[in-house]
């Protein structure tokens, strides 16, 4: 007896072939997603911190969108240019860990943080709520954007 004779049988044989290979190529979340990306987080927090241009390449995408707290916006080779030659310079960069939600290849990190930083000569101690946008690729989690506004004041119950 020929099963696909019957059309309702093939109605619903189809949605359920497809639903299966969606689920199967859908790009699954693995157990340490979430530590790996918070992990190449306190590297790029590091790296700033000591202008470490070999750790901020590894850890920035080379298609980087940097979005500062005072409007301006910079790109992996700008931020890099800066750090670099002391223009801006990171003292500090403190805050509770961040909320990572993961969802087809990206971590989307939403936080506060208090940090000191040196820009042409002024030094500024400020908090920002941020998000930071990492991509999964080959060689692992890259910064590929960055979005801070500035806090008027610390965030209750963290000052």
């Amino acid at each position: 007896m020929n099963l696909w004779f019957f059309p309702c049988l093939r109605r619903a044989v189809f949605p359920c072939a497809l639903l299966s290979l969606i689920v199967a190529l859908a790009p699954s979340v693995r157990a340490g997603d979430v530590e790996d990306v918070r992990a190449a987080d306190l590297r790029r927090i590091r790296a700033l911190i000591h202008a470490d241009r070999a750790e901020l390449e590894a850890v920035l995408a080379d298609d980087l969108t940097y979005g500062h707290s005072d409007g301006r916006l910079q790109t992996k080779a700008e931020l890099l240019a800066a750090l670099t030659s002391g223009v801006v310079t990171y003292q500090s960069y403190d805050g509770p860990a961040p909320a990572v939600r993961i969802q087809n290849g990206l971590a989307l990190l939403t936080g506060i943080a208090e940090l000191e930083a040196t820009a042409r000569g002024t030094r500024v101690k400020l908090w920002l709520r941020y998000l930071a946008v990492y991509a999964k690729q080959e060689d692992g989690w890259r910064l590929t954007a960055y979005q801070s506004s500035r806090l008027e004041q610390p965030p209750a119950g963290l000052r």
